[in-house]
């Protein structure tokens, strides 16, 4: 009997894999409907070429010594990184797409052990296909559960793939949205291409939310022009990686999976730290939202809020025909 984690819960599950699943016997018609569910996974796979570029902090090397981006030491120094084609999902794992894969292999459905984080978890995801709220144990578990049922190599991805990506196969590109700004409407506080406090306001305080915790759906805005949504708000996203602050100055150049074994620790809990990119409620003029900055947290938090996934496809040719 193997263990999984259920934001924070434990739960003993027989006849499971290694990705904390059960065996389940499925109808027909759930059979139809997890086709259905994986064709449509992997036609939201957006087909990314390789190539080298600069990760990290580039504006110093952009502005030809001139001065960094952000004063953050987490991004620097930056560093060459080759990596080879993959495919990444062109939305965050939605709310309703988690609620479906614990179903369809049998799993409890996520269930905290004090009843505000229950209701903070309802209303984080309030509203139709906003991203999951999840742990990195569980994001991964999901990415690895398409895997198996599509025998496709499905992972998170890793910090360098993520950020590549983000940067438009790897571009001077700072904020990834439709146009690399984050962009305001002046006369109404709203966001055009982002969510604002004024829009959370707007469906919050109507419903008894607080706005803070207003997750929006994965496609409201526009895409970046790779094609990707909500790579600079909408919640922070786990990454493969383990998280050392000094990463960037060993990185090897060619397809960088970050650290071999977990290096820094949580000093509270013990657990040790996984990187998340990406941002929840990025604000304009300010050092958020950026396709440079590196988030950190445990591993399996007791409360993920705010913490999403991506999945990716590691293989040279495209997934979805399509593209």
């Amino acid at each position: 009997m193997k263990k999984i984690i259920i934001l924070g819960i434990i739960f003993a599950l027989s006849g499971c894999d290694n990705t904390g699943q059960a065996t389940v016997s499925l109808t027909s018609q759930q059979k139809k409907e997890l086709q259905t569910f994986l064709q449509r996974a992997k036609s939201e796979q957006v087909f990314v070429q390789g190539g080298t570029f600069w990760m990290g902090d580039f504006c110093s090397k952009m502005r030809n010594g001139g001065p960094y981006c952000t004063p953050d030491k987490n991004n620097k120094p930056v560093h060459e990184v080759e990596l080879s084609n993959f495919s990444i999902s062109k939305f965050k794992i939605t709310h309703e797409n988690y609620v479906f894969y614990l179903e369809i292999t049998g799993q409890p459905k996520q269930h905290f052990d004090k009843e505000w984080r229950n209701k903070t978890l309802s209303d984080m995801t309030f509203l139709k296909n906003s991203p999951a709220i999840i742990t990195w144990t569980e994001a991964s578990n999901y990415c690895l559960w398409l895997k198996k049922e599509t025998g496709l190599p499905y992972s998170l991805p890793t910090e360098a793939q993520w950020e590549y990506a983000a940067r438009n196969h790897g571009q001077y590109v700072i904020v990834a949205t439709d146009d690399g700004t984050l962009r305001l409407n002046k006369k109404t506080g709203k966001g055009e291409n982002f969510a604002t406090d004024e829009d959370r306001n707007e469906v919050g305080e109507p419903n008894g939310i607080l706005p803070s915790l207003i997750s929006f759906p994965v496609d409201k805005y526009s895409p970046s022009p790779l094609g990707l949504y909500n790579m600079a708000d909408n919640g922070k996203e786990w990454v493969i990686d383990w998280y050392d602050p000094d990463y960037y100055s060993k990185s090897r150049k060619k397809e960088p999976l970050g650290p071999d074994q977990p290096v820094v620790k949580d000093r509270t809990g013990g657990q040790y730290l996984k990187v998340l990119r990406g941002a929840s409620n990025p604000t304009p003029g300010f050092p958020s939202g950026l396709t440079i900055t590196r988030y950190y947290q445990v591993k399996d938090p007791e409360a993920p809020l705010g913490t999403t996934a991506r999945c990716v496809v590691n293989t040279t040719t495209p997934t979805n025909t399509n593209h």
